[in-house]
């Protein structure tokens, strides 16, 4: 069953924002906010992660989910997003160069974005960071005054970085889109898989562009 981490005790950057850790292949789900939610990343959306149980643990009701990001379109980030919109009506974001894959399915919900698009949540704004190479139309977005980068599977801890060998994937591309995110002023990364770091970020996204860099 999916864990709620409770991330805001680790810094006071983080005031606001929940974790929840899904069970097996699923990707890490981010919430802002309270009575105007943002969730960031929804989950495999399975019998195993429901994504309303946590929510409601939150005291998150169906008239508070106001925005879904997808960070890019594969399953495991995106599936979840068709259990809250059987429930709520958010708008769902999702770089232009992936929705694509699941326009059809979102109707009227969906909202294209694209590099430098700004999405307000209830605390601050989050900057779209373009970043192809683990898909083409994957995302990271940053909270600029706060140094936080959501940064889905473009980076991970310890210099690790996203697959490039999906459909739409290019390791040229990844280099470019690291390149990118190390010159960001970063402190804290959330990533879409495993722990957050919250202190140093900066320096795991150096490692993870040295890293990607040694294995072109």
């Amino acid at each position: 069953m999916p864990q709620i981490i409770n991330i805001e005790n680790d810094s006071p950057r983080l005031i606001g924002v929940h974790m929840i850790v899904g069970d097996g292949l699923c990707s890490n789900i981010y919430v802002v906010g309270n009575k105007r939610a943002t969730i960031i990343d929804t989950g495999v959306g399975n019998r195993f992660n429901p994504v309303w149980p946590q929510l409601e643990q939150l005291g998150i009701g169906v008239l508070n989910v106001e925005n879904v990001v997808l960070t890019h379109a594969h399953h495991d980030h995106a599936m979840g997003v068709f259990l809250i919109l059987d429930r709520a009506k958010p708008r769902v974001y999702a770089h232009e160069a992936d929705s694509r894959y699941i326009a059809s399915s979102l109707g009227n919900s969906l909202v294209k974005v694209k590099e430098g698009d700004v999405i307000e949540t209830e605390f601050w704004p989050l900057e779209v960071i373009w970043t192809p190479g683990h898909t083409e139309g994957g995302m990271c977005l940053y909270a600029r005054d706060q140094r936080i980068l959501f940064s889905g599977d473009t980076a991970f801890p310890d210099g690790y970085f996203g697959r490039f060998d999906g459909e739409s994937g290019s390791l040229d591309d990844l280099i470019g889109s690291l390149r990118k995110l190390v010159k960001l002023r970063v402190e804290i990364m959330l990533p879409g898989h495993g722990v957050p770091v919250i202190q140093g970020a900066e320096e795991n996204l150096k490692l993870a562009l040295r890293n990607a860099e040694l294995y072109d």
